[in-house]
């Protein structure tokens, strides 16, 4: 793995509120009034979000870094100070405990140690000071898009028990799986034989063992994948503790049963709250930009 990407992709990767503007431009998003590209703009300040200025400056950044225009990197900037307010309005806070354990999870998603991941940081061009302050804010950002989220309509009872009761087959799922586990050191050697087939002779370096396994009895995550893959084929390939590989070629799924509603619900508002994260969002956004005081220096 890229250790670059990976250090970072916490920082890179994550959802940010504000560009839901940049795709979904409405009609309360803000627009310049005629000649605002002319004007002269007093101190250098082009317009407060609720008496929070915005300046030139941080527009033409915007602009720069997205290859955008003046209007859409505008509307990217009031969208931030919007979330800033909304966060400190819902009294949203991460502490050195929840920014530390974050830190560690990634570390270890790196296979990094703290001090190695730290001397990472520092040897890619960021300080320690400035990623945590980065991370921070993002951490900051996802929680109040959970809250968002899962206030919504999508997320509530009924919403979730209608959508149960519609969908009943898709709760139904087997107790146990049985199938052969393949373990190897080399995971190129197993990728091979898999790409091959069950039917392919098995090379002396892949010891193997028949399973049969207690769904209840697997980790959440582990879990979901022995359900999603199909029977008489294989499952992704596991890095075990000890550094070995994994893959279980499943013969059966046996003994369905079905999950209950309240087992489901959490499973439930995760689906419907995803398919429908854009809207959410957007018309939430909406809600308060319209509650909001935006003024033009002029």
């Amino acid at each position: 793995m890229n250790k670059k990407i990976g250090i970072l992709a916490s920082l890179c990767c994550s959802i940010s509120l504000s560009m839901y503007a940049e795709s979904n431009m409405t009609s309360q998003n803000i627009e310049p009034k005629s000649g605002f590209a002319d004007k002269n703009i007093v101190g250098g300040i082009a317009l407060f979000v609720n008496g929070e200025p915005i300046t030139l400056h941080a527009i033409k950044q915007v602009e720069n870094a997205l290859h955008t225009d003046r209007l859409r990197a505008t509307d990217i900037l009031v969208n931030e100070k919007l979330k800033e307010a909304e966060i400190k309005r819902l009294k949203i806070e991460i502490n050195d405990m929840q920014l530390d354990a974050q830190i560690a999870q990634i570390a270890q998603q790196n296979n990094m140690n703290l001090d190695q991941f730290y001397a990472a940081i520092v040897q890619e061009g960021m300080s320690l000071v400035e990623y945590r302050t980065k991370l921070k804010d993002q951490m900051l950002a996802q929680e109040l898009m959970r809250k968002i989220l899962f206030s919504s309509n999508v997320g509530q009872e009924d919403e979730l028990r209608k959508y149960y009761n519609e969908h009943l087959e898709e709760f139904v799922i087997p107790k146990e799986v049985v199938g052969t586990k393949f373990v190897s050191h080399n995971k190129q050697t197993l990728e091979s034989f898999i790409q091959q087939g069950i039917s392919a002779t098995l090379p002396d370096s892949i010891a193997h063992s028949e399973e049969t396994l207690e769904i209840s009895t697997l980790p959440a995550q582990v879990a979901d994948i022995f359900l999603a893959t199909e029977a008489k084929s294989f499952t992704q390939i596991f890095e075990s503790g000890n550094g070995d590989f994994v893959a279980f070629y499943i013969k059966e799924k046996i003994s369905n049963e079905q999950v209950e509603f309240e087992k489901a619900k959490n499973y439930i508002a995760q689906k419907l709250i995803a398919n429908n994260q854009e809207k959410i969002l957007n018309d939430y956004f909406e809600r308060v930009r319209s509650r909001s005081k935006i003024v033009f220096v002029r």
